[in-house]
């Protein structure tokens, strides 16, 4: 489980079945209440190859994981849902994930995330501050809720906050973000720390395990670089975008 550093006083109170948590006030940004900019968001569909590079070794780069993801506008019962299709092959086998956000304020609706050759299947319905999800691993299902006092993000969306953000130097944030992987909360930052003649923008996310740095054009909001680096093992990685 990935706790975060950026948070110095945060108390968590569990039971079997249900958890809540509570966080100091700081500078965070959460769903609904932002001033993130999302008309952007629209249909779209691109390959994501990543390599990865060892810092010691054999620091031959690798392809790691490759994926399609297709981007779409939908109506719903929420009102205009944007919804981000992932579909990927890594080491272990396939994967796949949707999410569905509202597309005003990025705030999560549900999420569906596979991983079929480890018969690991999730589900997940967001409601503000708190998350109802359900596992299938093998032949067990499990079905909790976890509660927190402000309302969360989901972590397979980082790279369309990302691109959300207000583009101003020296903004900064903390994103409540649900990772899908711990079934926990995670509270990261985020950080506009450059601008290339208005051309690109460079975010900086940090979590506990990584430091990324995202490139991204400034006229199409689109992600054109990224760069990862992991705290423990100084490993690297990176993408490369294609047309499918």
């Amino acid at each position: 489980m990935r706790w975060p550093v950026v948070v110095s006083s945060l108390m968590l109170l569990s039971t079997s079945c249900r958890r809540t948590v509570y966080v100091a006030p700081y500078s965070i940004t959460l769903p609904g209440r932002g001033n993130l900019v999302t008309g952007q968001l629209g249909d779209f569909t691109q390959t994501e190859r990543t390599l990865s590079q060892a810092a010691t070794g054999d620091t031959t780069p690798r392809e790691s994981v490759v994926a399609r993801v297709d981007e779409r506008v939908v109506a719903d019962r929420e009102g205009p849902v944007f919804v981000r299709v992932t579909t990927g092959h890594y080491s272990a086998g396939d994967y796949y994930d949707s999410l569905f956000v509202r597309r005003a304020d990025l705030r999560p609706i549900r999420e569906h995330l596979a991983y079929p050759q480890r018969r690991i299947d999730k589900q997940f319905d967001y409601r503000g501050n708190s998350v109802h999800q359900t596992n299938v691993v093998g032949a067990a299902d499990t079905t909790f809720v976890h509660e927190y006092t402000l309302p969360v993000y989901a972590f397979s969306e980082i790279e369309t906050l990302i691109r959300s953000l207000p583009f101003q130097l020296k903004y900064s944030a903390i994103l409540p973000l649900y990772s899908e992987g711990d079934d926990a909360l995670e509270l990261d930052s985020v950080a506009v720390v450059n601008d290339r003649a208005g051309k690109l923008w460079t975010v900086r996310f940090a979590d506990p395990a990584i430091v990324a740095m995202y490139g991204v054009d400034a006229s199409t909001r689109r992600i054109v670089s990224y760069y990862v680096t992991s705290r423990k093992t100084h490993g690297h990685a990176w993408k490369e975008y294609s047309a499918p």
